[in-house]
């Protein structure tokens, strides 16, 4: 395939990389097809590259709590039936730009917490039917507490109540320390860290496991945080991502999904590696073929894929499950949601696939 011309901020990192560029519209990508890594050395080694590119010399912030901890809030969410009580936390992280999340406490903790992550939607409240409608983050919650799970809901910057902007492509225009990729994840650490903190100091739970889903730009950092942190055991992401080389259309998706300095650092196929590697941990993908926004069938082009759309993706899944093989030690496997009418965590996928999965983990 013919490289084509980056803009001169994205030169320099794509000529280190010795990568080659697809062309879409408006944005160049990253051809990351090819699997990197091979040894539970190499793994360790990439996480801290990124760890480094992402926050400087400061290091991934496992001791940083919220600024502020509201308790006992009313929830946000209605119609939760097996709730004890809900925390708030808020974070500075950087002027003009705060983080929020919510710890949803259940009546009867099974001891295990999983992060909800949202991605371009203001409210984790929505259709709470047993229709297959909204985006299926009330149910999602709903669900994880009927089972006993801990919640941590949280959401995207400039993506919350009070703060629904979006500007996700002007982050990357602000003076810091770092990359500003880590303003995306620093709200689940460091809610993370005050959950792990209060449970050595009042009456909420001692959970002794973590896990993570998350739908479309809340896919996205469930990908890039569970290879970031390997404390989190499971992770789901659903409608989040696709390897660059076979992204069109809708699927290209804002900055932080394709920026070629983070990216040639690791490609998709070797975050998905990082994020399912490590003992009892494993990485179920969730992609909607009838999915109206991105990564599924309609924003596929099997012109210049050259292959139909669910082979494309089993392309892929092949290629990370073997090299997962080779090194032991993980699970991976990616799953085609054909129930799904639209772009959602549908109900298939929360009780045929996140719950069983969680289930077989304990």
């Amino acid at each position: 395939m013919t490289p084509r011309r980056f803009a001169p901020l994205r030169l320099a990192a794509v000529a280190l990389a010795g990568l080659t560029t697809l062309h879409v519209p408006a944005a160049q990508l990253l051809d990351d097809r090819a699997v990197t890594i091979h040894s539970a050395r190499e793994i360790a080694a990439k996480r801290r590259t990124l760890i480094r590119f992402i926050w400087g010399e400061a290091g991934f912030p496992k001791h940083r709590l919220p600024d502020v901890v509201r308790t006992n809030v009313a929830s946000p969410v209605q119609q939760l039936d097996r709730l004890a009580r809900v925390d708030e936390f808020r974070m500075d992280l950087a002027p003009g730009l705060q983080g929020l999340a919510y710890h949803f406490i259940p009546r009867n903790p099974n001891r295990e917490l999983v992060v909800v992550h949202h991605g371009h939607g203001c409210t984790l409240d929505d259709d709470p039917s047993p229709e297959d409608k909204g985006s299926g983050l009330q149910r999602t919650i709903a669900a994880l507490l009927r089972e006993g799970y801990g919640v941590l809901g949280v959401f995207m910057p400039h993506m919350r109540p009070g703060d629904c902007n979006g500007g996700h492509d002007a982050m990357f225009q602000m003076e810091s320390s770092g990359s500003p990729m880590k303003f995306f994840l620093e709200p689940t650490a460091i809610g993370l860290n005050e959950i792990k903190n209060r449970s050595r100091a009042d009456n909420s739970p001692r959970y002794r496991a973590f896990h993570m889903t998350g739908l479309s730009g809340g896919g996205w950092t469930t990908t890039i945080y569970a290879a970031i942190d390997p404390t989190i055991r499971c992770s789901f992401p659903v409608a989040g991502t696709i390897p660059l080389y076979l992204r069109t259309r809708g699927s290209v998706g804002d900055r932080e999904q394709f920026d070629p300095a983070f990216y040639s650092l690791a490609g998709y196929p070797d975050l998905y590696i990082l994020g399912a590697h490590g003992h009892g941990r494993k990485q179920v993908q969730i992609l909607v073929r009838r999915d109206d926004c991105c990564f599924g069938e309609a924003q596929h082009d099997p012109e210049t894929t050259r292959m139909a759309y669910a082979e494309s993706l089993r392309a892929y899944e092949n290629r990370v499950s073997a090299a997962l093989k080779q090194i032991g030690n993980a699970s991976f496997r990616l799953h085609i949601d054909e129930k799904a009418p639209s772009h959602m965590i549908s109900h298939h996928a929360i009780e045929d696939v996140i719950l069983p999965a969680l289930r077989s983990a304990r």
